[in-house]
């Protein structure tokens, strides 16, 4: 009988004893844990010793004797700070003292910390390496562990390009912008009435510095010859500063620069910014310069174009005849 109590207080022992192993290893599997590692700053210049933070959170406070391992990957410069983390915890007490060995840094705790598991421990260090991505792992004697990354360099940069193709088209269409156009009769010119006609000037460009027309004819509206000819070959010009009116020989053009899409400005080019302007000119001269590109719609856009009216009239001695004008446009963007 005594022999079988004996056997049962063993037998209850052992279980005791395996029941306390079972408690103490689940609540040292709780105590441990996956961490999240920061590292600050975590951008860094190549080549250039920068002290870094190396920071995280754990579940349970660290006690005396506890040990920290930051192992940083090779190619890595590891050094102990200027000033060696001795407070982790930043409660203004001394928590231990750290050491560095090749890249592995470790700090052993002399004390217990005080707010580990609110405001985390933060240890400080000298790093330094060529471009590239490098891993700093964490663990500690606890077992938790964790892992974060220091980038040097723009290892971690992607430089993304584009090209937009430069765009430039250029068109001459009708007063409505509804169909292409090269020509513009002014009719049987009389006494009694200005004769007109007009065509627009559509240009199209993506250049950011805008866009010049310039214009140059092959003379004067004229019956015969080149160039300019004798008044009684041509319908005389009108004077700078002045207008065509019914009744006194005289041509020019009227010119509305209109505006463009991109909101920049129009300028006509003195003379072509009065209401009539001479059109002589067989060198070639700027008619209108813009500060931004143009995106004028298909057809029928009469607000992104410029409008040309050639007017004309004649007086009883004007002589009869077919008249006759070439008039060409060149148009420069300005990328």
């Amino acid at each position: 009988m005594r022999g079988k109590r004996s056997i049962i207080l063993i037998l209850l022992s052992f279980f005791a004893i395996a029941s306390a192993v079972a408690v103490w290893g689940t609540t040292a599997r709780i105590l441990a844990a996956g961490v999240d590692v920061t590292v600050t700053p975590n951008e860094i210049a190549e080549s250039t010793t920068t002290t870094v933070s190396v920071q995280f959170i754990v579940p349970a406070e660290y006690s005396s004797g506890d040990t920290v391992t930051l192992t940083w990957d090779s190619g890595v410069t590891l050094t102990n700070a200027a000033t060696p983390t001795t407070d982790a915890d930043g409660d203004s007490t001394t928590d231990g003292s750290s050491s560095v060995s090749g890249t592995t840094y470790t700090y052993t705790f002399s004390a217990a910390t005080t707010q580990a598991s609110t405001s985390g421990v933060t240890f400080q260090m000298q790093v330094s390496a060529a471009k590239g991505i490098y891993s700093v792992s964490m663990t500690d004697s606890n077992g938790n562990y964790g892992a974060a990354l220091l980038y040097v360099g723009d290892a971690n940069d992607v430089l993304v390009t584009a090209i937009v193709q430069p765009i430039l088209s250029f068109v001459i269409r009708d007063a409505s912008d509804t169909a292409d156009t090269n020509t513009c009769d002014l009719g049987v010119l009389n006494t009694s009435s200005v004769s007109t006609c007009s065509y627009r000037l559509k240009v199209a460009t993506n250049a950011q510095n805008g866009y010049t027309i310039s214009v140059k004819t092959d003379g004067d509206l004229r019956k015969s010859g080149t160039g300019d000819v004798a008044d009684s070959e041509d319908i005389d010009p009108i004077a700078e500063d002045t207008t065509v009116t019914a009744g006194v020989e005289g041509y020019g053009i009227a010119f509305d620069g209109g505006s463009i899409t991109s909101g920049g400005t129009v300028t006509e080019v003195p003379d072509f910014d009065d209401d009539d302007t001479p059109l002589v000119n067989t060198s070639t001269v700027n008619m209108l310069t813009t500060t931004g590109g143009n995106n004028p719609a298909a057809s029928g856009d009469t607000t992104h174009t410029s409008l040309v009216t050639h007017r004309a009239s004649v007086d009883a001695d004007t002589n009869t005849g077919n008249y006759h004008q070439l008039v060409t446009y060149y148009v420069v963007a300005n990328f």
